[in-house]
């Protein structure tokens, strides 16, 4: 009696024990657009680094030491590969069949990663040496042969977590040829991204049976223009109209955004882009009750954490010791000798070495009419002597490509006359100040970069007129023959005027961001720095001499302006208060 009794009691117990729901909590980590943000220094500036992934790697840590290794998840979403110095180093310098950026994420874990147009504008041979490299699984599903019409990538691959299967599905952006050279994008073809997600997304279902499906979208947060007809970030607009989705991580556009839209069938799906070079990323957790029969009550919340917040990682740096000795040494090697100092502040004055250095290097391997380029810093220094590899991106502080654009000579004007009236005062004596200030007066009021400069024309900037009274002043061309505004020339160009917004080109000439792709004309196949160090490299010294083509009127004033404004320059930030701090808030979106 009392044995049955106490098999009736286990059986009971059991029974109770059958019935208790077990919570599964996983969570992926996604990053995109690192632009070889790899270490705790960034190369680029050559300062600390504010993210990227030695601090990722602290980030990860913690997550894993919170809910448990077995369940996290990272993930990228492309452009690793683009960014000056590391890029020129992997493909030039580095020894090892493991690229550098390969290494980092083998060593962060990531199992799943896109591609992005970035990482395709780096040349097929590093981009198959990377893919070749890493662990994870490369994913795109609209990425083909231009040829035989096979994808280059597999379209999805599945991760399993805690007995939850999560599906990871890859899209780039459907413009992602039209920034980059026809060499770079030979023999590929990206097709209809929404049709893509479509077909491979019912092939999850059928084939996967997931539990969660999350889209890897190198594409902006954003949809189908209905006025410009723009497919280059669509991503509201797939989720919107293609079910299954449970989150999307998008990237490409370089802003850190998050939203959440009801698609077409009555669910709510969160997008969710962490921005650039790891200062931040996306956090998707799935949390469910696992059942007999699978999960059930499942809830997707995705959040934008800051990797800023988190310390470096020694245990990474110990890692990568090897590779950061290997890049050191590659970064500090003696290039060439320049001839004369280099002030960056002079560029806010007239025509200067440090801006025209990149006019020389544009027009050069161009052969445009015109070249357009701003100062980035006013306070940097370059003394006459040995230069360093490290210091040619501070020269000619760029990302990507140089491009060659088409502008009309009236378009050229709007945009030179847009800049100069927006940096600097009307003043009517040599006493007063040039250069708009804050409220405050400890900031510019517009960022150095704002005031653009034109090589291959000759004119004046009268800084005691208006623009009405003749503030811009158009001489003749460079070679002295007439300037005419009605007709078409070819500008060189970095690739920030042509992928970002500027304003002067975009309200002071009036060219739209999204007409840009119809003007390219052509796409350098190196890196506008990887340029600029060949020009540096051609003789033994390099004279550093700014081209003349300016001037400030008038002209007896500018020695007094000059010396009272460099004075206030050394007490002042560079960096008007708009934009400090505008990324230290994370967003949030939830499901």
């Amino acid at each position: 009696m009392k044995r049955g009794f106490l098999w009736m009691m286990l059986g009971v117990v059991m029974l109770f024990a059958s019935c208790q729901k077990e919570t599964v909590r996983v969570s992926v980590v996604a990053t995109s657009d690192l632009e070889t943000a790899l270490f705790a220094n960034d190369y680029k500036y050559s300062m600390d680094a504010r993210g990227g992934c030695a601090r990722i790697a602290s980030y990860l840590r913690t997550l894993k030491g919170e809910i448990g290794e077995q369940n996290v998840v990272y993930v990228d979403n492309g452009d690793i590969l683009p960014g000056w110095p590391i890029n020129y180093y992997m493909k030039n310098e580095e020894k090892s069949d493991t690229t550098l950026a390969a290494a980092v994420m083998n060593l962060l874990g990531c199992e799943v990663y896109g591609i992005g147009e970035g990482d395709i504008a780096q040349g097929k041979e590093l981009l198959s040496r990377h893919t070749k490299s890493m662990k994870g699984s490369a994913v795109c599903a609209n990425l083909v042969d231009a040829e035989s019409g096979e994808l280059i990538y597999k379209p999805y691959a599945v991760v399993e977590r805690g007995g939850m299967k999560i599906a990871f599905l890859g899209l780039i952006t459907e413009w992602a040829d039209k920034y980059m050279s026809k060499e770079d994008f030979a023999g590929l073809r990206v097709e209809n991204a929404e049709m893509a997600a479509k077909r491979w997304i019912g092939e999850i279902m059928k084939n996967e049976n997931p539990d969660v499906v999350i889209g890897l979208f190198h594409m902006g947060v954003s949809s189908v223009s209905k006025r410009t007809k723009s497919r280059e970030d669509m991503a509201v607009t797939i989720a919107r109209n293609v079910p299954g989705f449970d989150a999307i991580i998008c990237g490409h556009d370089g802003i850190r955004r998050s939203k959440t839209v009801d698609n077409i069938s009555g669910n709510k799906v969160a997008l969710a882009s962490p921005g650039r070079r790891g200062l931040y990323a996306v956090n998707v957790t799935v949390t469910a009750e696992r059942e007999k029969n699978g999960f059930k009550n499942k809830m997707v919340d995705v959040n934008i954490k800051s990797i800023a917040l988190h310390e470096v990682s020694q245990e990474y740096n110990v890692a990568m010791r090897s590779r950061i000795i290997d890049l050191r040494q590659t970064y500090n090697r003696q290039i060439t000798n320049i001839k004369n100092n280099v002030f960056s502040a002079d560029a806010l004055f007239g025509p200067s070495a440090y801006v025209d250095f990149v006019h020389k290097v544009q027009l050069k391997n161009t052969g445009a009419d015109f070249s357009f380029a701003h100062p980035y810093e006013f306070d940097e220094f370059f003394p006459e002597g040995k230069f360093y590899l490290s210091e040619v991106n501070r020269l000619c502080p760029y990302d990507g490509k140089l491009y060659t654009i088409k502008m009309t000579g009236e378009e050229i004007q709007k945009m030179l006359r847009y800049s100069v009236l927006h940096f600097y005062n009307i003043i009517k004596t040599e006493n007063q100040l040039l250069l708009k200030y804050d409220e405050k007066n400890n900031r510019l009021k517009e960022n150095c970069k704002s005031l653009e400069s034109v090589a291959g024309l000759r004119y004046n900037v009268n800084v005691n007129k208006s623009i009405r009274d003749g503030k811009l002043q158009i001489l003749s061309l460079a070679n002295g023959r007439a300037f005419d505004p009605q007709k078409e020339y070819t500008v060189a160009v970095a690739q920030e005027y042509v992928l970002k917004s500027n304003l002067a080109m975009n309200i002071g000439a009036g060219i739209k961001k999204h007409e840009m792709p119809e003007r390219v004309i052509a796409v350098s196949q190196k890196d506008l720095a990887e340029l600029a160090l060949e020009y540096l490299t051609e003789e033994g010294t390099m004279e550093m001499k700014p081209l003349n083509n300016w001037r400030l009127q008038p002209a007896a004033w500018i020695n007094t302006i000059k010396e009272n404004e460099i004075k206030k320059l050394m007490n002042v930030s560079n960096v008007p208060e708009a934009e400090v701090d505008a990324e230290d808030e994370p967003a949030t979106a939830s499901k």
